[in-house]
């Protein structure tokens, strides 16, 4: 598929532009979007599941290969067995060097007495300090060396014992551990696609009313001409009554809330620019891709969830601190390795369904759509779950993207940037004095 580098119907009248910089009907500047990255090449909306899977293996290579070395070849097990080393570490060698620090404070001593001669003695200036000193020194040492050496032998051991079997037995593990999870995450893929419409309607997501689809499959179809879609390649839109203002698109289907629509207060530009967008993710397969990367990591999600559900159901402390013991490594490489890849390209693929929009000629609708749910998903992003778990960008700088250069975007009820705010000259005055 080729992407478009320049917009290919006009933002104001829908006008076809066929590479032009302004509009042949309504003379307005046609937005330029940014120029297509190696991520923005789609997927493709094929309906035949085995090429669909050969193309999706291409995207978010990152976080599917991170996915599947954690929890294939046992990462969680290595996180665990590193800080059990490390905790036991620590303590031999808080003790050790807690004993042992009168002696090196001696040996320092004769250092320093050899080349930095001193007045007094060291060990005098620092009469209680040997063991204080020598405790910390050797904690440190202990949880590094203990963590690097259980760490070490956890992930090498079976692969050291395979090789004392058969040289080449290593060699079959790993193919057959890439192997399984390739149809892991193929059956996965597979299951995900198959029973959406099943799921969906589990969820509460029903058809549209007659007026609804009057008005709402009239603005998707004017969408999928702009973007190129075939008919038969649409997909099927379904309406969820929850008041959360959001849309979705998956693999065979876009689902838009009714709290959407009333919270954009049934605009049609700005309805039919999240159309746009959300059919771009679908002609994209981002969804299949999301769903194959989950696949391939599909026994660590498991035991994610499971938990998740054990601390929530867990209310005696002791025991809710042993689970999170026992659990805390799965925790840790989901939250520190695997979703935060996958949410990187998840924000990739926004952009790219915003440039999509913009090529289409949603790029205003779009941009007065995100200027007001900003009010509802924006926020402060402090902290690693706020900012390396975040799926969409910043609103302000997906705004950015859509604006046209040169154009002038004031903020929403505030002044323009580029208007100058004349102020009467006022008598200057010092500190109030006593």
């Amino acid at each position: 598929m080729t992407l478009q580098t320049t917009a290919a119907f006009c933002d104001e009248c829908g006008t076809p532009l066929a590479g032009a910089t302004t509009c042949p009907a309504c003379a307005r500047a046609v937005t330029v979007p940014p120029p297509p990255r190696l991520q923005d090449r789609a997927v493709g909306t094929t309906r035949r599941t085995g090429r669909q899977l050969r193309a999706v293996a291409r995207h978010n290579r990152l976080g599917s290969i991170a996915g599947a070395l954690a929890a294939w070849f046992n990462i969680p097990l290595v996180l665990l067995m590193a800080a059990a080393g490390a905790f036991f570490g620590g303590i031999v060698g808080l003790f050790s060097g807690g004993l042992g620090g009168p002696g090196a404070l001696t040996r320092a001593s004769t250092v320093f007495s050899v080349l930095v001669p001193m007045p007094v003695d060291l060990a005098d200036l620092l009469p209680t300090a040997a063991v204080q000193i020598g405790g910390i020194i050797g904690a440190f040492i202990g949880i590094v060396t203990g963590a690097l050496t259980m760490g070490w032998l956890t992930l090498a051991t079976p692969w050291t014992m395979l090789f004392t079997s058969d040289p080449l037995w290593p060699l079959a593990a790993l193919l057959g551990q890439l192997a399984t999870a390739a149809v892991v995450g193929t059956l996965y893929t597979t299951y995900s696609t198959r029973t959406e419409a099943w799921r969906l309607r589990l969820s509460g997501a029903r058809r549209p009313s007659r007026r609804e689809a009057a008005w709402l499959l009239s603005l998707l179809n004017q969408a999928a001409h702009r973007l190129g879609l075939h008919t038969d390649d649409l997909p099927v839109l379904l309406i969820d009554d929850r008041r959360t203002p959001n849309a979705t698109a998956l693999t065979r289907h876009i689902v838009i809330n009714t709290g959407l629509l009333e919270f954009l207060r049934y605009d049609t530009d700005a309805i039919a620019a999240v159309l746009a967008h959300e059919l771009a993710h679908y002609q994209r397969g981002d969804a299949t891709v999301m769903a194959w990367g989950k696949g391939l990591a599909l026994p660590l999600y498991l035991a994610y969830n499971f938990a998740v559900k054990a601390q929530e159901a867990t209310r005696w402390g002791p025991l809710r601190i042993l689970v999170w013991i026992v659990l805390w490594s799965v925790n840790a490489t989901m939250h520190g390795l695997v979703v935060p890849l996958h949410a990187r390209y998840w924000r990739a693929c926004e952009y790219a369904a915003d440039a999509a929009a913009a090529r289409a000629g949603y790029a205003d609708g779009l941009h007065r759509a995100l200027s007001q749910l900003r009010h509802s998903f924006d926020g402060a992003r402090t902290g690693w779950d706020a900012t390396m778990l975040a799926t969409h960008p910043p609103t302000e700088l997906r705004l950015e993207h859509l604006e046209r250069p040169g154009h002038d975007s004031p903020f929403p009820g505030g002044p323009s940037t580029t208007r100058t705010i004349s102020r009467p000259d006022l008598p200057l005055h010092g500190p109030d004095k006593d």
